[in-house]
């Protein structure tokens, strides 16, 4: 069980769903049977090179081309497709030459989080589908344009959300939505802390790195040896939104994970949260402590796993510093990355039969998109789902940072009050690159 790490707006409910739509498809799976996927990788640091690794052993793909602004990271990664795959995929510092290569089917973004949605847009638009890093967009209006991007160039969309395809989890979701623990009533939902620090003092641009194309739509700031490591894409403002939205992805997912609780109409969101180095580089939400009312009577705690921690280990032995507890009028099941629990063991021996709920589940969740692009069918985590569990990420940041109670309307895609925050749904974008 350990691996690496429905519908939303009416408009693509229909554009996933109507039979003209999967009729087309099915003609094209049928065209399609044998096809070799030729997979482009954008940002090849840490997790995007573990990716590359994933995907490389995938029957039926090939990774053709590389783009990070990192000279040695795309140098390193083209080495490995050649003792991979045996052959030298083109290397490019700016991903829009990779997306210009027309033979290219699907691209895999695994870059800082503020560039998730500009290189997604990009690449629909330039007819590739797309395997998108969690978290989704830097802001809530990125997020809706990649929706409607994804809906209007018709082109598959899979979420970074590796454990959708955890066996157990799936297990778990399905006892939920089977009613194994009765009516849900509420749910916890927590994740890792974040981190302060971070260095401002500037450095020398390193040699081989594109440095303004790193920066892209960010403010310009000076190098400092922070701002261009894994921490500072996870946690500096300029890049992210923090952990909470970094990691919280997880679990957040997996509570909307097959469940339409969240999208009964408007619901309320009220949060406190601490940020432990304002002034640093780090300077993201570091710890959170949010409370969710949806309109159709489901509560939710959505925490840091300082804060879960005493809170969970009441009624959970097997601590894990991320997870995703339904509670019901007849028990609970907790699901985390590394364990599971439920208030009667037993549960999860159940066997469902053949009438029960199912959720869209394929073991190899690498394999999954490679077979949705060349079948063009929905992926096991659509951009509906990554959209509405990122939603909740923004929004609780919202709501602690400005002390007010949120209250969202998730079929306008608005905040109905406090109205001003609306305002706070985009951010400046630097130069010439597009984000809606």
């Amino acid at each position: 069980m350990n691996t690496s790490r429905r519908s939303f707006l009416t408009t693509s409910t229909a554009a996933f769903a109507s039979p003209f739509v999967l009729t087309s498809r099915r003609s094209l799976a049928a065209d399609a049977a044998g096809r070799t996927i030729r997979l482009g990788h954008i940002g090849v640091g840490g997790q995007g090179s573990g990716l590359m690794q994933n995907f490389l052993s995938v029957p039926g793909a090939r990774s053709v081309a590389i783009a990070d602004p990192f000279l040695n990271r795309r140098e390193l990664a083209g080495q490995k497709v050649k003792e991979t795959q045996g052959h030298d995929p083109k290397l490019y510092s700016d991903f829009r030459d990779l997306l210009a290569d027309p033979n290219i089917d699907a691209v895999i973004i695994a870059t800082p989080d503020h560039w998730h949605v500009p290189i997604g847009l990009a690449a629909v638009r330039a007819g590739k589908d797309v395997y998108i890093e969690k978290p989704l967009g830097h802001t809530l209006a990125q997020n809706k344009a990649m929706l409607d991007a994804c809906v209007k160039n018709d082109r598959i969309f899979q979420y970074g959300t590796q454990q959708r395809s955890q066996e157990i989890l799936r297990r778990g979701i399905e006892l939920v939505i089977n009613g194994a623990i009765g009516e849900i009533e509420r749910i916890d939902i927590w994740a890792p802390k974040g981190n302060g620090g971070g260095s401002l003092e500037e450095i020398a641009v390193p040699d081989g790195l594109d440095y303004d194309l790193y920066i892209g739509p960010a403010p310009m700031k000076p190098c400092s040896k922070d701002r261009i490591s894994s921490p500072g894409s996870w946690y500096c403002s300029d890049y992210a939104i923090g952990f909470i939205a970094g990691w919280g992805a997880h679990p957040l997912d997996i509570s909307i994970w097959g469940l339409d609780y969240d999208q009964q109409g408007p619901f309320k969101i009220r949060g406190t949260g601490t940020v432990a180095t304002p002034d640093a580089l780090f300077n993201t939400i570091t710890s959170w402590d949010v409370r969710m009312e949806f309109a159709g009577g489901i509560k939710s705690h959505f925490m840091s796993d300082d804060i879960a921690k005493p809170i969970v280990e009441t009624y959970r032995k097997s601590w894990d510093n991320n997870g995703t507890t339904f509670f019901g009028s007849k028990g609970w099941v907790s699901l985390s990355r590394g364990s599971y629990a439920a208030s009667d063991p037993d549960m999860f021996r159940i066997k469902q039969g053949a009438d029960a709920k199912r959720v869209p589940y394929q073991q190899s969740y690498y394999k999954a998109f490679v077979d949705a692009v060349r079948d063009h069918t929905p992926s096991i985590a659509p951009i509906t789902d990554a959209v509405r569990s990122d939603a909740l990420s923004h929004l609780s940041v919202l709501a602690i940072q400005s002390g007010s109670e949120v209250v969202w309307d998730p079929k306008a895609y608005r905040i109905v009050t406090p109205e001003p925050l609306n305002e706070r749904m985009s951010s400046p974008v630097r130069g010439e690159w597009k984000q809606s």
